[in-house]
């Protein structure tokens, strides 16, 4: 899935086009115009400098971590990062589920996908509560460059099965 905002891009086209598509999540865009208008959480107008949305199925989670098991998350995660999962089960399932939302997400909002030298290791998601997300090394320079100290709003939210990761990434204010 694709972000759906981006710096030039056109919020209401991006809204109608996604609510079109995806007609449960229209909360979720919702979420995205106020962020873009500055009207969640603790944002303000202007503090907008990238957005990024990401959705995963937990039942791939679950055959992935079934099939390739800690290599899958020493690929991800530092062992800093992947000694904070629960250790078995259904929730290591769920976190790690989110940990991929999030990172995607978050590699959206800079506008990189994972390239240009940017690795799955260079996001950082803590769980929480609250959700937040750290850009380290590649990731990082990329936010300064865009105007960013890497701050970021986070929400991953669980619903039929799917994760849904919404990162918005700020301006150094």
């Amino acid at each position: 899935m694709e972000a759906l905002w981006y710096p030039g891009a056109d919020l209401e086209q991006e809204f109608y086009a996604w609510q079109r598509h995806k007609s449960k999540a229209v909360n979720h865009v919702l979420w995205f115009a106020a962020v873009a208008q500055g009207d969640a959480h603790t944002l303000s107008p202007g503090r907008l400098v990238g957005l990024g949305v990401d959705l995963v199925e937990l039942q791939r989670v679950e055959r992935a971590l079934g099939r390739w098991g800690e290599r899958l998350i020493e690929k991800l995660m530092d062992p800093g990062e992947a000694a904070c999962l629960p250790p078995e089960g259904p929730v290591r399932v769920h976190a790690v589920a989110c940990a991929i939302a999030g990172k995607e997400a978050a590699s959206k909002a800079i506008g990189t996908g994972w390239s240009r030298g940017v690795r799955w290791r260079d996001v950082v998601v803590t769980l929480g509560p609250p959700a937040r997300v750290q850009l380290l090394a590649r990731a990082a320079e990329v936010a300064r460059r865009l105007g960013s100290d890497g701050s970021t709003a986070v929400e991953l939210e669980e619903r039929d099965g799917l994760v849904l990761g919404r990162v918005a990434l700020l301006d150094r204010r």
